[in-house]
């Protein structure tokens, strides 16, 4: 009977409590972009870099236009690291008194569900022909479950892609156990949610286009910088 005793607490606990981190495709396909992103986009610079030997060069780190692809690459690799350390990192926890989101280089939430004003839960927004919409999960449930404060900013959106489909599920039903208003959306343009929750989603969410046009022109003058300053 003692051993009954102790195995009832760690069963509620089991149940109350439901932590979700990065499904394995989010995993491979962060670890695959920061690839394409620091070595295959920075080819000709490494190439270059590396054929030269530059790295004993008296003008690298002293002289600031001949080190400009050098450091353009330090910052590629940079942001690379500190996006894969955020995405791998984060991990949401839901108990039956309220919700954490924890992670490298990023806000730590912790809110109990009173604090939880409404969760937008998002069958399909419309992006029309954007990289957004080509990531989209085909079969999640939900393109997104937007977690609103009582200040009507957001709080987390639990993406499929990010934190799995099982995540979104979890986060409705807590929700609505919690007492927690769900409204449910069939579908929605990112200008339409934009109107109807303010806060709701972020600058690159609201601009996919103009962020792959951004990092394009970026990738494009960089190398064209490097071809021009160290050659091949």
């Amino acid at each position: 009977m003692s051993r009954a005793r102790r195995s009832t607490p760690a069963s509620a606990v089991a149940q109350s409590t439901r932590v979700f981190g990065p499904p394995a495709p989010a995993v491979i396909g962060t670890l695959l972009a920061a690839v394409v992103f620091v070595i295959v986009l920075e080819f000709l610079v490494l190439i270059s870099f590396i054929g030269q030997r530059l790295w004993g060069d008296p003008r690298i780190l002293h002289d600031a236009v001949f080190s400009l692809p050098l450091l353009g690459w330090v910052a590629v690799a940079a942001a690379s690291v500190v996006l894969v350390a955020r995405i791998l990192t984060t991990w949401l926890q839901l108990t039956e008194h309220g919700m954490a989101v924890r992670g490298l280089f990023r806000r730590a939430v912790d809110v109990p569900w009173g604090e939880v004003s409404r969760v937008l839960a998002v069958h399909r927004i419309d992006r029309g022909a954007t990289p957004a919409e080509m990531l989209d999960l085909p079969d999640a449930p939900y393109d997104g479950v937007f977690v609103i404060d009582r200040e009507g900013h957001r709080l987390v959106n639990v993406s499929g892609r990010f934190f799995g489909i099982g995540a979104q599920h979890a986060m409705v039903e807590r929700a609505r156990a919690a007492g927690v208003e769900i409204q449910q959306i069939e579908e929605i343009t990112p200008r339409a949610l934009r109107e109807r929750e303010r806060h709701a989603q972020t600058w690159i969410d609201l601009h996919p286009n103009l962020v792959l046009a951004t990092l394009i022109g970026f990738y494009l003058a960089h190398n064209i910088a490097t071809f021009a300053i160290w050659g091949l």
